[in-house]
């Protein structure tokens, strides 16, 4: 996993990840404000969310920046690509935590007001129609999809073949490059890859957007926060959604920024 880039599987791993560590002891507000940073969790290799090397740190980066900026203290990275590696880094937040309320109670993790819409899209090659929805795909389109995930299951289940991948930067590249037809893939990749692609980009379609499991709203996760931690992450989330921040750093990465649905 270390040396590509993740997408889907990223966020699953750092929401695990931040599920993880109920059994760590995070610092509350005033012990962050007292030692004057706040640590994030993320990949190092993950863009378009994080990066340690090169010109672009991803949107978890960017994004944990501006809260820490609210907060008034400084932002640790804690780099990490195995959720177990969380045992040796003592963060406090982990960007992009899906909301999944059971979970939560049941790690005793915190999220703040969530601040996107995530999920699974479907992207298509040059010269491939896209369809509204998964479901109208032609057979023998060669559809690309990531190993083990729901959306290979709902693909499936409606009779699609697919072809697994692990990174999805290998399967859009894929697409971009007419190996693939179609890809079940994040917004956010897809994004990314038209950011870097502007003379052929590619299309895509919410087609997954009536399957409630292929949909989710990301928040940030806090471990063992107290109430005023919580209080204080969500009204700087708050003002950087209001002041525009939020939208200009998706934007930057070429992502649509998206309201979480209720």
């Amino acid at each position: 996993m270390i040396g590509r880039r993740l997408a889907i599987a990223g966020i699953a791993a750092l929401s695990a990840l931040a599920a993880q560590s109920s059994d760590l002891a995070a610092r509350p507000l005033a012990s962050i404000k007292e030692h004057g940073s706040i640590m994030v969790c993320a990949n190092p290799n993950a863009l378009p969310y994080a990066a340690k090397k090169g010109d672009r740190q991803g949107v978890q980066i960017e994004l944990a920046k501006a809260l820490a900026d609210q907060l008034g203290v400084g932002l640790e990275v804690g780099w990490v690509v195995f959720p177990f590696e969380i045992q040796r880094v003592d963060c406090d937040i982990v960007l992009d935590s899906i909301v999944d309320k059971e979970v939560q109670d049941e790690r005793h993790v915190r999220l703040s007001e969530p601040y996107q819409q995530g999920g699974v899209a479907l992207a298509f090659r040059s010269g491939v129609a896209p369809v509204a929805s998964y479901a109208d795909l032609k057979r023998g389109l060669r559809v690309g999809a990531m190993v083990s995930s729901l959306a290979r299951l709902y693909l499936a289940q409606h009779g699609i073949d697919t072809i697994p991948y692990t990174f999805e930067d290998e399967m859009v590249d894929a697409v971009g490059k007419g190996e693939l037809d179609v890809a079940a893939i994040s917004p956010a990749t897809i994004g990314y890859y038209n950011l870097s692609h502007p003379v052929a980009p590619l299309q895509s379609t919410l087609a997954f957007a009536s399957v409630p499991d292929l949909n989710w709203s990301v928040a940030v996760g806090m471990r063992k926060a107290d109430d005023a931690l919580v209080d204080s992450v969500n009204a700087a989330l708050k003002k950087l959604l209001a002041d525009g921040t939020v939208h200009h750093i998706y934007a930057s990465y070429g992502i649509e920024q998206r309201a979480p649905e209720p």
